[in-house]
């Protein structure tokens, strides 16, 4: 019989062996976390056709756990390791807006300041055509109120009225941080951020750490693009840096690293709603916009969050303030995004409503394996191949026979360099879509790469009937009969008026041979020139772009204007020799 005195024993036996029991004492639950996160993340990786990805997640103020896996191109099949540098594409803003904190803080830059105010003669060139960017302040850009477009100098709303996200908005703010401090942004951020924060693989612009281990971007389907060479800081765009060193970053706005508390807080709390509507309200009821951060509520507070998107490298981070726990990752590959929610849900039990408002295609989604397929047929077999899987998934998968998923397919194979079948399914979608603008725009650009002028004049101006005055169709109604009058009327340049233009403009680089003029910027495919007058040029096969040369009064070409189908411009100015 058991009495008292030995149940007594037997528990204590037991727990002093549970104690001194090595398995029971090296389980704790951030190794358990490392190995799920290590299985995990390789399962999706290789379902989701992502060649590589590096992560870190962060606990109280401190790193947990880092892990680097897969391939930096799938051409050289070198690894990723902790020290690979990824675009963080819209991840820079987040920097960006400590970096202005920074000087908020010393009272060399004011809030509520008009940003014009800080530059010489109180002008900013790049927004001055219109009077209303006179009212765009920082507080204005760090809440995405400043009623100017992701990029682009046409205001959308009146600056202060509502929420629009603008990257545009940072580049203005980056430009101002240089004014106001007399470097670069990528000189300030060096002396501000990455030094003091211990940031050591973190570049607004390309270097050469980035050249020996930067990771190059991969398409939907795994074709590599080359490393981009930018040599331009921009405040919204263009920061190179890795997961260990942003997961540090989080760490300091989690310790109040280089800036106050309150400041912190303030950069980490709701602002503004996010009230730009896809189809439901409910899909931005949850969302706000803090200083530089999007802001969601969780379980036990609010977290805040960031995603990156260059088309093929992705990015996603959320924190949560009163866990302390929070995760980033950057992925090289247009598939990056597929994962986010499956990547956030092994590390976090919180309603992720920034996701839901992304709406980025799962990838598992029976739908987008199907669309996937469907272009692969397009590519390696031809068009009539692609177009019998339209017609075969419109009997299993008939949402992939929707206006908004062909045109999806068509824009892609226009966009990877096969016009023709882009053409034959902008085609199909309208036989069965006859009023899609969608589809005539489209369909007009990619007439226009493919150097069928007419065509392209009859899509945009059926694109007009049904969308009246529409800004894009207009421009590349323009465009067209641009094209349609130089391909009528040659414009005739001498070998001497052509060699002026070659050399090399910063990241963009222009050769002449055998008679002919070529662009190229660094890290994309080369074209021929196609000039329209005297010092404009289009790019064979690429109609969202042409170049224009600026001359000085002497003649000299001084730099190049880069002319986008959107309205928007940049410019590259010639190297010195």
């Amino acid at each position: 019989m058991i009495n008292r005195r030995n149940i007594l024993f037997i528990i204590f036996s037991f727990l002093l062996f549970s104690l001194l029991s090595p398995s029971c004492a090296k389980k704790p639950k951030e190794e358990k976390l490392a190995t799920v996160l290590e299985r995990e993340i390789l399962r999706l990786m290789e379902t989701a056709n992502i060649p590589g990805l590096s992560m870190a997640v962060v606990q109280d103020g401190q790193i947990l756990w880092k892990k680097a896996f897969g391939v930096k191109s799938r051409d050289s099949n070198e690894p990723v390791d902790d020290n690979t540098m990824f675009e963080a594409a819209s991840l820079t803003k987040t920097i960006t807006a400590y970096a202005a904190m920074r000087l908020v803080e010393r009272g060399e830059l004011d809030l509520d300041t008009p940003l014009f105010e800080y530059f010489p003669d109180k002008e900013y060139p790049q927004l001055a055509k219109d009077e209303r960017y006179k009212k765009i302040t920082a507080r204005l850009v760090l809440t995405h109120t400043t009623g100017l477009p992701n990029w682009g100098g046409r205001f959308i709303h009146e600056p202060g009225k509502q929420y629009a996200y603008s990257g545009e908005g940072f580049l203005y703010l980056g430009r101002t941080i240089e004014q106001i401090s007399g470097m670069s942004l990528q000189e300030f951020a060096q002396k501000e951020v990455f030094d003091p924060l211990g940031m050591a693989h973190t570049s607004y612009v390309w270097n050469e750490t980035y050249a020996a281990n930067g990771a190059c971007g991969h398409d939907r389907h795994g074709k590599v693009n080359a490393l981009r060479k930018n040599t331009s800081p921009n405040g919204g765009a263009s920061l190179l840096t890795t997961a260990t060193d942003y997961a540090t970053f989080i760490c300091a706005l989690l310790n109040a690293q280089g800036l106050g508390e309150e400041t912190i807080d303030q950069m980490t709390s709701k602002h503004v709603q996010v009230t730009v509507s896809r189809e439901s309200a409910d899909l931005f009821a949850n969302l706000f916009w803090g200083w530089g951060w999007g802001i969601q509520p969780g379980n036990t507070g609010f977290g805040f969050w960031h995603w990156g998107d260059n088309g093929d490298l992705r990015a996603y981070t959320v924190t949560y303030k009163d866990s302390g726990k929070g995760f980033v990752y950057f992925a090289n590959s247009n598939n990056g995004l597929a994962i986010a929610e499956a990547v956030t849900s092994l590390i976090l039990d919180d309603h992720q409503y920034a996701l839901d408002w992304l709406d980025y295609e799962k990838y598992d989604d029976p739908k987008r394996l199907a669309g996937l397929s469907i272009e692969k047929a397009f590519m390696d077999e031809g068009i009539e191949a692609g177009l019998q899987k339209i017609q075969e998934a419109k009997e299993t998968f008939p949402e992939l026979y929707d206006e908004k998923a062909l045109i999806s397919m068509a824009q892609y194979l226009d966009g990877g360099g096969k016009g023709e079948a882009a053409i034959a399914v902008f085609q199909t979608c309208l036989e069965s879509f006859p009023e899609s603008a969608d589809a005539y725009l489209g369909l007009g650009m990619a007439y226009l790469g493919m150097g069928q002028n007419q065509s392209a004049i009859a899509s945009f101006e059926s694109n007009l009937k049904i969308r009246k005055g529409n800004r894009l169709a207009t421009r590349g109604l323009q465009w067209a009969r641009e094209a349609l009058n130089a391909e009528k009327n040659p414009v005739e340049l001498s070998v001497e008026e052509m060699e002026k233009f070659a050399g090399d403009y910063g990241p963009r680089h222009i050769k002449f041979r055998e008679g002919r003029l070529y662009y190229q910027r660094d890290g994309r495919q080369e074209y021929r020139l196609l000039p329209l007058n005297k010092n404009t040029f289009a790019l064979e096969f690429y109609a969202p772009f042409r170049i224009q040369f600026a001359s000085d009064e002497s003649g000299q070409v001084t730099k190049i204007v880069g002319l986008y189908i959107q309205g928007n411009t940049d410019q590259s100015p010639r190297d010195k020799n």
